[in-house]
């Protein structure tokens, strides 16, 4: 009975952790896509320079995110698989 409890437990925090990836692309497409008031007192080639930074920057991130979120899937499958043998 224990065991299970544990189970379910781990179960709660992988589904968490999957709401908060979420929560994370938001976010990280929110400031890629939000134009920041600063950067129009800078040059035109320095405003593009950084918009290629973020933009690089966004999509690495993005790619990590995904990369968490299919080990989060992985483990959950493999939780599911267990939850089903107890």
């Amino acid at each position: 009975m224990r065991l299970t409890q544990e189970l379910h437990k781990i179960r709660a925090h992988l589904l968490h952790y999957a709401s908060l990836l979420d929560d994370f692309i938001q976010t990280v497409e929110f400031v890629q896509e939000t134009i920041n008031p600063a950067m129009e007192i800078e040059s035109e080639a320095y405003r593009d320079n950084s918009n290629k930074l973020l933009a690089r920057e966004c999509a690495h991130l993005r790619e990590q995110i995904n990369r968490l979120q299919t080990s989060r899937e992985m483990w959950d499958k493999r939780l599911q698989n267990v939850m089903h043998l107890v």
